[in-house]
């Protein structure tokens, strides 16, 4: 079993903390993680050793090291073994296909006519046209450079149109995305 995100990507790591209810002053051990088919126990008694939630985690495929939260509490840092030698397979696969790919730049969604994007947090223009590093590939795929503030931009444009861009780099965003003075501009399959 390879565990996913909500975005359907593998995603192996979670964490078992302690809580307790301040109104029923009830203690658990909770599994977190943001997996949308995880298919094992999620708590546990807040009475229970930690060790013995190790114990069933490693016995059902996880990696796992215990160390205290900022409370003193035993915390629980896990890995799906399964999980993560998949997506370790798969970046080795992707590293191949990549390994002289050419740096370059994506845009979802047409170029805005004034030739600079909109900074909808400042409700302000940009130096230039926003868009995402990336890398091409010689197949002519290409893979997206992604900060995790960029992540969250790209879920909001991603149904949009791709476009390769071409041009001088003249600043960063407010997002930390790169800033073109676009010169040209190639609709992406």
């Amino acid at each position: 079993m390879v565990y996913l995100d909500p975005m359907g990507f593998p995603t192996a790591s979670a964490t078992v903390s302690f809580s307790r209810n301040c109104f029923s002053g009830k203690s658990s051990y909770y599994l977190s993680g943001t997996f949308t088919n995880y298919d094992g126990q999620e708590s546990w008694p807040g009475s229970m050793n930690p060790n013995e939630i190790v114990k069933y985690l490693e016995e059902t495929g996880w990696a796992c090291s215990m160390d205290k939260d900022g409370y003193g509490k035993p915390r629980i840092r896990c890995v799906h073994k399964e999980t993560m030698k998949f997506i370790q397979h798969e970046k080795s696969k992707q590293d191949i296909i990549f390994e002289n790919a050419e740096r370059g730049y994506v845009r979802y969604g047409a170029l805005p006519e004034c030739g600079k994007s909109k900074n909808y947090r400042d409700n302000t223009l940009e130096l230039g046209v926003s868009c995402f590093d990336a890398e091409f590939a010689k197949d002519g795929t290409y893979r997206l450079l992604l900060t995790p503030v960029l992540e969250v931009s790209y879920l909001t444009v991603m149904t949009r149109t791709a476009y390769r861009l071409y041009g001088e780099q003249i600043g960063t965003g407010a997002d930390g995305e790169p800033i073109l003075n676009v010169t040209k501009a190639e609709v992406l399959e």
